[in-house]
């Protein structure tokens, strides 16, 4: 088994599961729909592809939270004016034209390693060449969400949790003088008695037949160096 391994961080980065026009919310850590999502665009894979998104759903995700960071909300409209003396609005049941109001959460200053494993090594490397170079823009949930650091970290041996927990953590994330840090774990499991249900694995990006599946997730605590070493 080998693992590809990214970094995904930015400003703003918003991870929604379960959010539609009025509220958009985000999970404090990445989604597999958004993960896959990210890795489509490398791709250059259509949303009508749908074989390539059940190849890249067999990947096991796992990801490991260096800074929580904090949830932000903001209030947006959309609709409402005028543009060139037209008006432009949110086309309603009875015809009108009106103002939408909405809410979107994002999480700001977050930091996450996430790994996507499997026993396929062609297809990983085949990942892991197209983040180092994107066919398409890359996004951290939202397009608007850019990434602010190379998301390609390294294509390696082993499965998720073990190179999770081999990578090491950023200094930057530690307090000054301390050596170790705690840092969280969600792990994809196939055992749904063990795990959390998400409703998160894309069955298809279609834009008008969007389907999300049920997956199952645990949850860890592991105290890490600020250097590569294995979980205890």
């Amino acid at each position: 088994m080998k693992t590809v391994l990214l970094r995904l961080e930015g400003p703003l980065q918003s991870w929604g599961t379960q959010g539609r026009f009025g509220i958009r919310d985000t999970e404090r850590e990445p989604s597999k729909s958004g993960v896959l999502g990210l890795v489509g665009a490398a791709l250059g894979m259509s949303r009508q592809d749908r074989g390539m998104l059940e190849t890249l759903r067999a990947l096991m995700l796992a990801v490991r939270v260096d800074r929580e960071g904090s949830v932000l909300r903001d209030y947006h409209t959309a609709g409402g004016g005028s543009f060139r003396g037209h008006r432009y609005g949110v086309w309603s049941a009875d015809g009108k034209n009106p103002t939408a109001l909405t809410e979107r959460f994002y999480l700001q200053d977050a930091s996450f390693l996430a790994a996507l494993g499997g026993e396929d090594d062609v297809l990983l490397a085949r990942i892991a060449n197209a983040l180092r170079d994107p066919k398409w823009p890359l996004a951290l949930g939202r397009r608007a969400c850019v990434p602010s650091e190379q998301v390609f970290v390294a294509l390696v041996e082993g499965g998720p949790r073990e190179a999770l927990c081999a990578q090491p953590v950023p200094e930057r994330f530690a307090a000054a003088g301390t050596k170790e840090i705690l840092v969280r774990l969600v792990l994809e499991t196939a055992d749904a008695d063990r795990g959390s249900p998400r409703q998160d694995d894309p069955e298809t990006f279609e834009l008008y037949a969007r389907r999300h599946l049920v997956r199952y997730v645990t949850t860890e605590f592991v105290t890490l160096p600020l250097e590569s070493a294995p979980c205890t």
